[in-house]
């Protein structure tokens, strides 16, 4: 057989075409998804764009002009974890500088860990060295987390040390390595601060944290400390019981006074989530935008002393900002700790609900502009009122390690930090999920959903069969 008659042959043609065609729809196909997702387009046709993002996170993506790395952590079989990678792929298709990875925190520990995460649907996202918490992976979170990572400017939380104080980077059972992790994903730089070696607060600092002091403050810290709120500083001093390292009569000049007592609790939900007599419950918190999310949220406080707030102080507001609950007593003095008697005794021991956290919002007086001196822009004119802000816990230990992700005490502690450092758009208000929303028909739309699925379908099939069965019968 001749080379001429071998390639004449029909199983060779018809063969050579059929692989050509296959070829060319290959070729096709594969150009094509090239250029669909060099140039990605999406059409969305649902009723309340639930698969596209809003106006105002298209508005914002564009100035992400640098890689922007997302990782969100959720376990695997989270029956959120589809939705959110749905969300991250809406993100990615907008800006090709935002990439994006889910973790499982529970097969990769260390690496979630190292993050700070807490709890499902976190998401850190990491841009020009800068990284930042989102307490959720939906638009709302992720997109305030991105205008922030947008700024360049980094305020500087300040954690008092020198006596005994919990330590941010400390990562043991009782220290505040957690809540120093969440405040840097938060977006803040946080340090320590020493007023024995340095002789006032600095300038930058945002707000400053002492947490449980076990020794006592000297007079020249104390006065550092007031002359910080002097100038419209934002001071947070979470106490132990037992323990005032000589801060009683700086507080009881803006409202707030210590005894040597400290609370206690038993009701059903204590025993319900396996709690003790040590650690009172609460959940009621007053009307501040601190709190103002926390609807039946709970909190707990282990080892917590009461507050007792003293009204009428000029220039000072004070306001609870968390309660303990109706079932809660004190106990005074430390007799009943060394004889093991914690229940309530009426005669001796006080009722409770009892002030936790308050706020004491003291007014400043008005800072006269020299003459001849043009006031900066976006300054206060003469007169407006000035304020600084002091936040009062009775109890260190809610946000120690052990306890920060424990219910709300991390997002109460994380609210009253960005509250302190003048980022109130930074305390989390969760959007109300979306609901599925029925399909209401009006009556000819109802009619022809019915004649089509369940008449003129069904005897399309029906006429279609019977006529092949009578063509494959006559032709026998």
């Amino acid at each position: 057989m001749s080379w001429r008659d071998f390639f004449q042959r029909r199983t060779l043609v018809y063969g050579g075409s059929s692989a050509a065609a296959v070829a060319l729809v290959a070729g096709i196909l594969v150009m094509a998804g090239l250029l669909a997702n060099r140039f990605p387009y999406r059409w969305d046709i649902t009723k309340d764009k639930s698969q596209s993002l809003t106006a105002m996170s298209r508005a914002l993506l564009p100035e992400v002009k640098q890689p922007l790395a997302i990782t969100a952590f959720f376990p695997e079989g989270n029956p959120e974890r589809q939705r959110a990678k749905e969300v991250l792929q809406m993100y990615g298709y907008a800006n090709r500088e935002i990439s994006f990875r889910i973790v499982d925190p529970e097969r990769e520990p260390l690496k979630a860990k190292e993050a700070g995460y807490r709890y499902p649907g976190n998401a850190l996202l990491e841009f020009q060295g800068r990284r930042q918490m989102a307490d959720k992976t939906e638009e709302e979170p992720l997109t305030n987390t991105i205008r922030k990572l947008l700024k360049p400017e980094v305020k500087k939380i300040y954690f008092l040390a020198g006596h005994g104080e919990r330590n941010p980077q400390n990562k043991e059972r009782e220290g505040f390595g957690t809540a120093g992790k969440a405040l840097e994903n938060e977006g803040y730089q946080v340090e320590n601060l020493n007023l024995l070696s340095v002789a006032e607060v600095p300038q930058d600092a945002a707000a400053v944290v002492v947490a449980g002091p076990s020794k006592t403050l000297f007079p020249n810290e104390i006065a550092a400390l007031k002359a910080y709120l002097t100038r419209g500083g934002r001071l947070l001093l979470l106490l132990a019981p037992f323990q005032d390292a000589g801060l009683k009569d700086f507080l009881t000049g803006y409202g707030v006074e210590l005894d040597k007592g400290m609370i206690l609790d038993m009701n059903q939900l204590t025993q319900a989530i396996g709690a003790n007599a040590i650690m009172p419950l609460a959940m009621q918190y007053g009307p501040h935008r601190i709190t103002r999310d926390f609807t039946n949220v709970v909190t707990i406080y282990p080892l917590a002393r009461p507050l007792m707030l003293k009204p009428g102080i000029k220039d000072v507001t004070v306001l609870p900002l968390v309660t303990s609950t109706n079932t809660s007593w004190e106990k005074l003095g430390q007799e009943w700790i060394k004889d093991g008697k914690a229940n309530y005794d009426p005669p001796r021991d006080k009722k409770g609900p009892f002030t936790l956290a308050a706020l004491a919002e003291i007014k400043l007086p008005p800072k006269k502009e020299e003459k001849g001196k043009t006031p900066e822009k976006g300054a206060k004119k003469e007169g407006e009122d000035k304020k600084a802000y002091l936040v009062v816990f009775g109890d260190v230990d809610f946000a120690a390690n052990t306890y920060f992700n424990l219910s709300g005490n991390g997002d109460l502690f994380l609210n009253t930090m960005n509250f302190l450092a003048a980022e109130e758009h930074q305390i989390v208000v969760r959007r109300e999920e979306s609901k599925a929303q029925p399909l209401t028909l009006k009556g000819w739309q109802a009619w022809f959903l019915f004649l089509t699925s369940l008449v003129a379908l069904p005897l399309i099939m029906l006429v279609t069969g019977v006529r092949a069965y009578l063509r494959r019968r006559s032709r026998r």
